[in-house]
C-alpha cells in the first residue's frame, strides 16, 4: 500500500505532466462574485493608501510641541470629518477638532483623544495628555503606495481581499474558471434523499457531501446520479462522466463480488495509478487518468469518501484553478487523550479541537467508524494519528485537519 505522501505525489506529478496553460482558462467575473475564486491576476495599488494624512480616532489634530508640557489650552480653529477637510493650518496654539477617516490638516503632526481633552468652549479646549509625533494618525501610503503589488495570482479570494479589491477599483476581477466535475455515487442499496428506504436500504449522502466539497474547493460538480451494482448501468453512468475535468466514483472500488467499478474504468481505458492507500478510513481509494479527465474512486462509506476528497481531489482541484496553494492545510495542537495507533495505516479521526491557554487543544470524538456521519458532525477536526505501535500520549503534540 501506498503511503497518503506518495499517492499525493502521485496525483500532482500526473496533473503537472497533463498542464497546459490554457487548461482552465482565466475570466472575468464581477467582483461582488469573486469571493473563494482562485485570482489570475497580480493586482495592484491605482493610488496611495490612504490617499491623505488621516485620523484614526476622533479628538483634536495638534503639533505635539505645543503639549510638552500638559494640561494645555489651545484655540480651536475648525473641524476636518470624513469627507470633508478643514482648510485651515494648525499654528502653534492652534488645533483642529477630527473625526476618525478625516484628512489631515495642513500644520498638524498628531491627534489627540477626545478623551483626553475638556471642552471650554466653541473655540477651545485643554489638553490632558501629551502625545508623540504621527501618534494617531496614518501617514499617506503607509498601507500601500501607487503601484504596489498588493494580490498576487494564484490567491484564493478572501472576504479582506474583497475589500482590498474594491479599494483599488477593481469591479471585475479576473479568476480561473471552475473545473468541471462528475459524481457517481454506486450501490444497489442506495436510495434517493426524498425517499423512505426500506429495508436493507440508505440514502444517497456521498453524492452531496461530495458535490459540497467540490464546490467549496472552487469547482463546478454535477451529480450523475445512482450507478446500480450491475456492469451495464455502470458503465452508462461511467460513459457520462468519463469526459468531465474530473470524474469521482463513490463505492464499488473494495474486493467485494459487486465491486465492478475498476473493471468498468479498464473498459474505459482509464490507466489506474493507484487502488490503495495506507490510510484510515479510505484504504480502498482509487486514482487514475484517461485523456485530459482524471478518475477516482473513493470509498462507500460516507466518512471514507469525505476524508479520501479531502486528501487527493482537493489538491488536485486546487492545482488546475492554479492555486498558490494545494497541499491539505495541516495544524498541531496538545493531545489532551490518548489516541491509539496502528502499524499498517495512518488514521485521520474525527476530533474535537479548542483554542485554550495560547495554543491549540485535541481530542478525538466519540465515533463508531467509517459510515458514522453522526459521530463527524459533532467534530470540527480530523486528528492525524501517525502510522506506528503503540499510543500517542496526553501532552504530545498531534496534527490536525480543520474542518471549519
Amino acid at each position: 500500500m501506498l503511503t497518503i505522501e506518495r499517492g499525493l505525489e502521485i496525483v500532482m506529478s500526473v496533473a503537472e505532466s497533463k498542464d497546459r496553460p490554457d487548461r482552465m482558462a482565466a475570466e472575468s467575473v464581477p467582483l461582488s462574485e469573486s469571493i473563494s475564486r482562485i485570482l489570475r491576476e497580480d493586482v495592484f495599488a491605482d493610488a496611495d493608501s490612504p490617499p491623505f494624512d488621516k485620523a484614526i480616532r476622533d479628538g483634536f489634530a495638534v503639533r505635539f510641541e505645543d503639549l510638552a508640557e500638559v494640561p494645555a489650552v489651545l484655540s480651536v480653529i475648525g473641524e476636518s470629518r470624513a469627507g470633508a477637510g478643514a482648510d485651515v493650518r494648525v499654528k502653534s496654539g492652534k488645533c483642529c477638532e477630527i473625526m476618525t477617516g478625516a484628512p489631515l490638516p495642513e500644520g498638524a503632526n498628531a491627534v489627540v483623544m477626545v478623551e483626553h481633552t475638556e471642552r471650554l468652549s466653541a473655540d477651545s479646549v485643554r489638553v490632558l495628555k501629551s502625545v508623540r509625533e504621527n501618534e494617531g494618525l496614518l501617514r499617506r501610503g503607509a498601507e500601500a503606495q501607487k503601484g504596489d503589488k498588493i494580490l498576487q495570482a494564484g490567491r484564493r479570494i478572501g472576504l479582506a481581499d474583497i475589500g482590498l479589491l474594491a479599494s483599488a477599483g477593481k469591479s471585475s476581477v479576473v479568476v480561473s474558471s471552475k473545473p468541471r466535475i462528475a459524481i457517481i455515487a454506486t450501490g444497489d442499496e442506495l436510495v434517493e434523499v426524498q425517499e423512505s428506504p426500506q429495508a436493507g436500504q440508505i440514502r444517497n449522502s456521498n453524492s452531496y457531501t461530495l458535490y459540497a466539497q467540490a464546490l467549496e474547493a472552487g469547482a463546478a460538480p454535477v451529480l450523475l446520479g445512482i450507478g446500480r451494482d450491475n456492469l451495464e448501468d455502470l458503465r452508462s453512468k461511467i460513459g457520462q462522466g468519463i469526459d468531465y475535468d474530473i470524474l469521482i466514483v463513490s463505492g464499488g472500488v473494495s474486493m467485494g463480488k459487486y465491486d465492478l467499478v475498476e473493471n468498468v474504468f479498464a473498459e474505459f481505458g482509464v490507466e489506474v495509478q493507484f487502488d490503495k492507500i495506507a490510510m484510515k478510513p479510505g484504504k480502498p481509494t482509487v486514482f487514475g487518468h484517461r485523456g485530459q479527465t482524471y478518475v477516482f474512486g473513493l470509498p462507500g462509506n460516507p466518512v471514507s469518501t469525505i476524508v479520501s476528497f479531502h486528501m487527493f481531489v482537493r489538491p488536485l482541484i486546487l492545482f488546475l484553478l492554479k492555486a498558490e496553494n494545494t497541499r491539505p492545510r495541516m495544524m498541531e495542537a496538545r493531545l489532551e487523550a490518548p489516541a491509539k495507533c496502528d502499524p499498517e495505516r495512518v488514521a485521520l479521526v474525527p476530533a474535537v479541537v479548542r483554542f485554550d491557554g495560547g495554543q491549540y487543544r485535541i481530542s478525538t470524538a466519540p465515533w463508531k467508524g467509517s459510515s458514522d456521519l453522526v459521530g463527524l458532525a459533532r467534530a470540527n477536526a480530523l486528528i492525524v494519528i501517525p502510522r506506528r505501535g503503540g499510543t500517542l500520549e496526553p501532552g504530545e503534540t498531534a496534527q490536525f485537519l480543520p474542518m471549519e
